[in-house]
């Protein structure tokens, strides 16, 4: 049985197990998907003990930047973002790459949302830095509300043609007016902020809590969003096509809606 895993820390809450199982069974796959708990400074370690146990690592928060430097090669878009979310083991090298920038695309799409060209960025991590490649285009203005201006710095390189600008998280409330707000921090960080106005669409990118006080209180109002889950199944796929060294011939539309319901049923929603 071909085995693969998402490591980090804390991941008792995560849901990729339940949907990348899912998404083997639909494509009869003899495969095995599990949790595993790895803290900041111990993947290096972890992989040396494991590797050849794994055709690939699923990697979230606090790894994603820490894969970068036990790579052997990286992808040119996780070279751009300074970020990994997936590792490969392919013969006697280990690969990195992203597949949460597809993943915001993907699901930005499927929402059928029309990208404004003044945006919010809530946080200033590997996940901020992930929308905004997502996102970026000549003439679009992103501002981002970051605890950390040295951490929201990493966001403006060369090779963004957006405008970038960083504002301190104190004034992130006045954020929530834009067309487009999208929420990249841990929980909760943005209990705190109570929407004035939902005319624009909140995209959250965490689905646990659910929903986070901030997107409950979208919903009240009767905003438009799009939940963590839709994000979590979108690089979820492009995770399987990694592992698999090849692209998924079946229905990916019909694929996500299965993985989603699955996780909803596991969230108990």
């Amino acid at each position: 049985m071909i085995q693969a895993a998402v490591l980090g820390s804390p991941i008792g809450h995560s849901l990729s197990p339940t949907l990348h199982k899912c998404a083997y069974e639909v494509l009869g796959w003899d495969w095995d998907y599990t949790a595993v708990e790895v803290k900041s400074g111990e993947l290096a370690q972890f992989i040396a003990d494991n590797r050849k146990i794994f055709r690939g690592l699923s990697l979230t928060m606090p790894l994603k930047e820490e894969a970068l430097m036990i790579a052997d090669s990286l992808d040119p878009l996780v070279k751009r973002i300074n970020a990994a979310n997936t590792l490969i083991f392919e013969d006697h090298e280990i690969s990195a790459y992203s597949t949460d920038v597809s993943g915001f695309a993907q699901a930005l799409t499927k929402a059928e949302i029309v990208i404004p060209n003044e945006i919010t960025i809530l946080g200033g991590g590997a996940t901020a830095r992930s929308a905004i490649a997502a996102l970026d285009s000549r003439g679009r203005t992103i501002t981002v509300y970051s605890r950390s201006a040295s951490r929201a710095a990493q966001l403006i390189n060369s090779s963004i043609s957006a405008t970038v600008e960083v504002k301190d998280w104190s004034e992130a409330q006045s954020g929530l007016s834009a067309k487009l707000i999208i929420a990249t921090t841990p929980s909760g960080a943005t209990d705190h902020l109570i929407p004035s106005q939902t005319t624009g669409v909140l995209f959250e990118s965490l689905y646990s809590p659910w929903p986070t006080k901030l997107l409950g209180r979208w919903q009240d109002a009767g905003g438009k969003y799009i939940d963590g889950l839709d994000l979590l199944v979108e690089q979820g796929i492009g995770q399987i096509e990694l592992m698999a060294a090849e692209p998924l011939t079946l229905d990916l539309r019909s694929l996500a809606v299965t993985m989603r319901a699955a996780g909803l049923q596991k969230l108990g929603v």
